[in-house]
């Protein structure tokens, strides 16, 4: 083959390699993990230490938040929720954050940002809750929408916006 056609041949060809590759990992990083039906159970201390169950929010429907001190998107969610927690607490709704994170800084950070609903935290054992309910990547923030009856309703990886969000709660609550 004349080499003034191979070279380009061999540059079209690594581009397109490279495209499929690209687009795989893509479509990979971006797969719905599996349907977990029931909320799985947990338990984890508050910021005053005390323990806190997933099971003490039966009957309501829980907007289930993983997030951290260090992570942009989580913080930037922080006064939506805030909002929204007061918007709809008289329909049954609870926020819950688990804070994937050392006590100290959630409580700096807290300082300085607050919220009006609670946080439960830990390393290891909240990376361990989150991959429970589907998140196998540990992507951060992660939130997770429990129908009043326990079930996993809605799984939103990444910043969660009020558009998103708020629909899937008004339909949740219209479910009794």
């Amino acid at each position: 083959m004349n080499p003034a056609i191979r070279t380009p041949l061999t540059i079209l060809f690594a581009a397109v390699i490279g495209a499929i590759i690209g687009i795989t990992a893509i479509l990979w990083l971006q797969k719905t993990p599996e349907t977990i039906t029931q909320r799985p159970e947990f338990t984890l201390p508050d910021l005053q230490g005390q323990a806190l169950s997933i099971s003490d929010w039966d009957g309501q429907v829980v907007v289930l938040n993983f997030w951290a001190t260090w992570c942009t998107p989580c913080r930037e969610e922080i006064p939506l929720f805030n909002e929204l927690q007061q918007r709809f607490y008289d329909d049954g709704v609870r926020f819950v954050g688990v804070a994937i994170d050392d006590l100290e800084p959630i409580r700096g950070f807290l300082a300085q940002v607050p919220m009006n609903y609670p946080t439960v935290y830990g390393m290891t054992e909240a990376l361990d809750v989150s991959a429970a309910y589907g998140n196998d990547r540990g992507t951060l923030p992660y939130t997770v929408i429990i129908d009043r009856q326990g079930n996993i309703i809605e799984r939103f990886m990444g910043q969660i916006y009020a558009e998103d969000l708020v629909p899937v709660l008004e339909k949740a609550i219209r479910q009794r």
